[in-house]
């Protein structure tokens, strides 16, 4: 790698991978962080190198905008592809081929147009079907499983390779992947079976033998950064599994688990698949019926018996990687119950987080766009409303500026405001406030004028996105994200005025 600080475009940011990759890389890189939540709502803490974008990877128009600001800015190093959609349902839903194959496709366009030294692509081992007993899952496995999720990820495998002919790629597949907090569904579900004090703190489905790889998420992340810092070794395309080899039981979790929060192993129920799939389809009818349908599915109980056996050695000595033992799901696990128990309210509310993978709607990104789509004609408005208002004399040093002066305050300011709107961030634009006031009480103007500046910006645009019928339910919000930030960057603007002119005063004392 040259010696210059790696730009990183981090798709998924907001995500369990993308989180965890972002706290590990953000003092060594700059990052473009794309996701559809905001960083307050991810729980990012904010850095000077992370950039953090809203933005929907499956939307061109979106994707394009933010990919041409970046441009604007910077070259791009790597782009680290983790965004995907999931659920633990197993029904199919047209977000896996919008987000997980269209989503792939249109970042992959634009990676080729940005010209990066290396594309990565998440993917997973759950794309792969349950080898044969004696079998296992090597990097060269087909990703040749027939639901919906792994469906998708073979055809983000194929474009990624596709691509690979442009610039490198890698694949990377994943095991399940855990966190000293668990944030792993399925095992958290587990778990709080396994401490809860009625009939299912005993109940294992077969015989226990259901077992996959677990992965911590710091051997992934070490991992990944060795894709950066290998780079110019590695192949221009390639398949990794991020996993250690072989499995961990549901017996082997059971006993461990119950073990390390009762002080002895609890001896386990194992009930027959029969039974166990009787009980499961009961469950979920009733589920349905009420509207809240328990973790467990049919769809389920046909795997109880499988292992998903993983070889990961080729990945291992190609990359000079191996997890930590220390890191093993089965040392781990200590740290995993004594959160738990801890910090009960904080272990669920991460936990009930990594369930939770409905499709988020982001009405913040519409307002931007329309913003975005109109800048130039709202824009004109604004310059032309100052301009009528020159008899007023409360903008009087604005009107004393050119056409094409005006014009680029107002596109300054603009930007700033559609920037708040789509993060979500009103205090980046009360911070911009701040700054501009001084700038201003440098350029001899006054706090009325600055704030009545300010007010009649809120109003035009307000103005001009409640004409636009496709956001006519959003008026309650648009008058919040607009109306309520441009009042606090008013109120910032005065007292900033106040300040300064109390620092002049006890100059002249």
């Amino acid at each position: 790698m040259t010696s210059h600080k790696p730009v990183l475009i981090v798709t998924g940011a907001s995500g369990f991978v993308g989180r965890h990759f972002l706290a590990s890389v953000c003092n060594d890189c700059t990052i473009y962080a794309l996701a559809r939540r905001s960083q307050f709502e991810a729980g990012v803490p904010s850095n000077k190198n992370i950039k953090w974008l809203l933005v929907d990877v499956a939307n061109d128009d979106q994707l394009g905008r933010v990919i041409s600001f970046i441009q604007s800015e910077s070259t791009v190093d790597f782009i680290f592809h983790f965004a995907g959609y999931y659920d633990f349902s197993y029904d199919d839903n047209p977000e896996y081929e919008r987000t997980n194959v269209g989503g792939t496709s249109l970042i992959l366009k634009y990676a080729e147009q940005l010209n990066v030294k290396r594309f990565i692509f998440a993917s997973s081992i759950a794309a792969c079907e349950f080898p044969s007993d004696g079998d296992v899952l090597t990097e060269s496995s087909p990703p040749d499983a027939n639901h919906t999720y792994a469906v998708s990820k073979k055809k983000g495998e194929e474009i990624t390779f596709e691509y690979s002919s442009k610039f490198p790629c890698s694949v990377v597949r994943f095991a399940a992947m855990f966190s000293d907090w668990c944030e792993y569904g399925p095992l958290y579900v587990l778990m709080e079976n396994w401490f809860s004090s009625g009939p299912k703190s005993k109940i294992l489905g077969g015989d226990g033998s259901f077992g996959i790889p677990y992965m911590h998420i710091g051997c992934l992340v070490r991992l990944l950064r060795i894709l950066m810092d290998k780079t110019e070794e590695l192949p221009d395309y390639d398949t990794y599994i991020a996993s250690p080899d072989g499995v961990t039981t549901h017996k082997e979790l059971f006993e461990l688990t119950t073990s390390l929060y009762n002080g002895q192993a609890t001896k386990p129920w194992l009930l027959p698949l029969p039974i166990v799939w009787l009980g499961v389809v009961v469950f979920d009818i009733f589920g349905r019926l009420t509207g809240h349908r328990p973790f467990e599915r049919p769809w389920m109980v046909r795997y109880l018996s499988a292992q998903l056996r993983v070889d990961s050695e080729y990945t291992r000595k190609a990359l000079d990687w191996a997890p930590l033992q220390r890191h093993r799901i089965e040392r781990r696990l200590l740290y995993l119950v004594e959160h738990a128990k801890s910090f009960p309210l904080e272990w669920h509310t991460r936990n009930q987080a990594s369930l939770k993978r409905e499709k988020i709607e982001r009405p913040n990104l519409r307002i931007a766009e329309a913003l975005m789509r109109r800048q130039d004609e709202i824009i004109e408005r604004l310059l032309k409303r100052v301009r009528s208002d020159k008899g007023k004399n409360d903008l009087q040093n604005y009107n004393l500026k050119s056409d094409e002066t005006l014009r680029w305050y107002l596109g300054i300011y603009y930007n700033q405001l559609m920037t708040s709107v789509r993060t979500g961030d009103r205090m980046s634009l009360v911070n911009y406030s701040r700054f501009l006031a001084n700038i201003r009480s440098m350029e001899g103007f006054n706090a009325t004028e600055v704030a009545n500046a300010l007010n009649r910006i809120g109003e035009i645009v307000i103005a001009a996105l409640l004409e636009q019928e496709e956001l006519q339910d959003l008026e309650s919000l648009i008058n919040d994200a607009v109306g309520l930030t441009i009042q606090l960057a008013v109120d910032e603007v005065e007292d900033s005025f106040d300040r300064i002119e109390e620092v002049e005063k006890r100059k002249t004392d």
